[in-house]
């Protein structure tokens, strides 16, 4: 009964997945740093290469040199996909006219996939003509490419009026910070970082990671009969250089909560994260890979790496238990090659002599191109054989990474919630990945 739980309770990733199936070529085109990829981006031919998707006729009328957004609509280019590179930075420009007076809005960039024409990648940033006339927005390119556009949105009751915008290829993009307390982190060797986030600002930054699962536009906030729904209620708090992801009660037995999913994608590395785990009964919180939308528009599930999953129900899984393990593709096997004495094969969870609601614990993750292996504290307390493809054999694309706060369901709530410990925390003082320096996959000593 458990097994199903374990292994199943992510089984809506690949109802949702399965209209991946449509897929086309995809050319690249070399651009220099300064060519301009957007067509008509100062609005001297009117609305040429722009469409509309507002209700009521532009009460501006057609500006020559400008155009207005009306309120509570937008204004979209599609972009051509040749002139995207998959793994660039780009960086949007937008320049509002501030002397025609305030209006309030967002400028967008959006990547859809073929299956529904549903967005997988929407990076954004707000406007207010009235404060500031320019806005800039970076970004760098996913695998898929082929359907894109640059939207702009008004908000606050105003038309705002745009003078001019721009899309240009911008130099390398830096996901790499300061890293102030290395004491913690159980590198192996032959390894350099990648990504990480310290979380040493006041707010979640967005350039690096999105608070909703990747599926139906960007909106999934739950998994199965999962009680939480992911939210932006003060869910994210980062202060004193850590995240606090944050569930609550809301009612008619729900409970609002929050994650985080990696903008930056990667095949094959070092994975960890130092956390402490929420002591309520009932919660779920994980750290995990899943699979990227693949550079033809499709998009398939498995395959999943569950770095761990923390269940506390009060009963079979107690908060001295840690999962940790892979979701395996169709007629394939993950056999076990290496299990600390203390790591339950049936049931793929390892046994601590601590609760991990006590303290901080920094949990990681190799994956090779034929394995993965878990450390909690620097400790290796198992190893599987591992491929990271589609059930069909075909390789999978890059993998992002979340790390979650969920909330009941029939496997972590199976005993009821303790809602008389909430609010519950899940706590994360930092994210970090790492690849190998001399870009091998091979498995480290």
């Amino acid at each position: 009964m458990r097994t199903s739980s374990f292994l199943g309770r992510r089984w809506l990733l690949a109802l949702v997945a399965l209209a991946g199936c449509v897929s086309g070529l995809h050319t690249r085109s070399a651009f220099a740093q300064d060519t301009e990829l957007l067509s008509n981006g100062n609005f001297a031919g009117g609305l040429s290469n722009w469409r509309s998707d507002a209700k009521a006729p532009d009460p501006s009328g057609s500006l020559a040199q400008g155009q207005s957004i009306p309120v509570g609509s937008n204004l979209i280019q599609n972009i051509d996909g040749d002139r995207l590179v998959a793994g660039q930075g780009y960086v949007l420009r937008v320049t509002l006219d501030a002397a025609s007076g305030a209006g309030a809005g967002t400028a967008a960039v959006v990547f859809r996939i073929p299956a529904w024409n549903q967005s997988f990648r929407t990076f954004t940033a707000p406007f207010d003509a009235s404060k500031n006339p320019a806005v800039e927005l970076s970004f760098v390119a996913p695998e898929f490419t082929r359907m894109a556009e640059v939207r702009l949105s008004s908000l606050g009751g105003q038309a705002v009026r745009v003078k001019a915008v721009s899309l240009m290829k911008r130099p390398r993009i830096n996901l790499v910070e300061t890293v102030d307390n290395p004491q913690e982190s159980h590198v192996p060797a032959g390894y350099t970082m990648v990504f990480n986030d310290e979380f040493n600002g006041t707010a979640l930054d967005k350039s690096k990671w999105f608070t909703r699962y990747i599926y139906e536009n960007e909106t999934l906030d739950h998994l199965k009969d999962e009680q939480q729904r992911y939210r932006e209620n003060g869910n994210h708090v980062v202060a004193g250089g850590r995240l606090t992801l944050i569930a609550r009660p809301v009612g008619n037995n729900l409970y609002e909560s929050g994650m985080i999913r990696s903008d930056w994608t990667a095949r094959y590395g070092y994975f960890e994260a130092r956390v402490k785990m929420p002591g309520a009964r009932g919660v779920f919180p994980a750290f995990w890979l899943n699979s990227d939308v693949a550079s033809d528009g499709t998009q398939n599930w498995p395959p999943e790496i569950d770095i761990f999953e923390y269940v506390n129900n009060g009963a079979e899984d107690t908060p001295d238990m840690l999962h940790s393990s892979v979701i395996q593709q169709t007629n394939t096997a993950a056999d076990f090659v290496y299990t600390d004495p203390t790591f339950n094969t049936q049931w793929s969870y390892w046994r601590a002599p601590y609760a991990f609601d006590q303290g901080w614990h920094t949990i990681g993750a190799e994956w090779t191109e034929n394995s993965v292996s878990t450390f909690v504290d620097g400790k290796k307390i198992m190893e599987r054989n591992y491929r990271w493809q589609y059930s069909d054999g075909r390789p999978a694309p890059k993998a992002y990474v979340m790390l979650n706060l969920a909330i009941g369901g029939e496997w972590a709530g199976r005993h009821g919630i303790d809602d008389a410990n909430f609010p519950t925390t899940f706590e994360i003082d930092w994210v970090r990945a790492y690849q190998r320096s001399d870009g091998s996959q091979a498995r480290s000593q």
